[in-house]
């Protein structure tokens, strides 16, 4: 009889285990989607700093081009 009663307990154990592995395995996964997320939330970061560098060049370029124009409109109205 205690002989049962212990392999009941024994077993009672087991499972307590078995569902402490499973809780922490899907600590585990959260763990990863949190990395996961936190990984794709750079990516995004990383991908409007080059937008915003290629806005910026777009930008310079923009103000080289109306420099030049000033410089010709220049030339034209000095010239006689």
């Amino acid at each position: 009889m205690q002989g049962n009663a212990t392999k009941v307990q024994g077993d009672a154990t087991k499972v307590q285990g078995d569902a402490t592995k499973v809780q922490g395995n899907a600590t585990k996964v959260q763990g990863d989607a949190t990395k996961v997320q936190g990984n794709a939330t750079k990516v995004q970061g990383d991908a409007t700093k080059v937008q915003g560098d290629a806005t910026k060049v777009q930008g310079d370029a923009t103000k080289v081009q109306g420099d030049a124009t000033k410089v010709q409109v220049k030339r034209l109205v000095c010239t006689p």
